[in-house]
């Protein structure tokens, strides 16, 4: 009986999920445009209004080259399930997903460094330890739900 309510409130949770990352237009965190982090990082105005530039710049650039990598990841995900898909057919298809991976990883890496270009060499050195703070903020708070789905499924089994 439990599951029969617990599959609902899960639906409305993944869509309320999905629903706010198309309609914030944000990515998952950007440091140029946190108000504590360029406070942090002791950014002038005109630094900030660079980076915003910067980013704007690259943002449709970015958009396109997430769009063709989810499209190319589909194609190979359809062709890796199709049973009358051939080996070569498989391989063509995760390449291109793979060649455009490191296309959008690029661009990426391109804007990071027009951004790094930006900043004073402390400025650059204080960002790193940022970064590296938010990224391990975010694995334990990782952690933290995957016990907790981990405990709930172990729940729902003996349930």
């Amino acid at each position: 009986m439990k599951k029969f309510i617990i599959l609902p409130l899960l639906l409305v949770i993944l869509v309320s999920f999905s629903a706010n990352a198309e309609c914030s237009g944000k990515r998952s965190w950007q440091w140029w445009d946190n108000e504590s982090t360029a406070k942090e990082l002791g950014l002038s105005e005109d630094q900030s209004v660079k980076l915003n530039e910067i980013s704007s710049k690259f943002d449709p650039i970015l958009k396109e080259a997430n769009e063709n990598f989810m499209k190319q990841r589909t194609t190979y995900k359809d062709a890796k399930a199709n049973p009358d898909a051939s080996r070569g057919s498989v391989i063509k298809a995760f390449d291109s997903m793979s060649d455009s991976k490191y296309k959008m990883k690029r661009i990426k890496l391109d804007r990071d460094l027009d951004m790094k270009e930006v900043l004073t060499p402390e400025q650059v050195t204080k960002l790193s330890e940022i970064r590296k703070e938010h990224k391990e903020k975010m694995m334990k708070e990782h952690k933290k739900m995957m016990d907790k789905k981990d405990g709930k499924e172990h729940n729902m089994k003996h349930d």
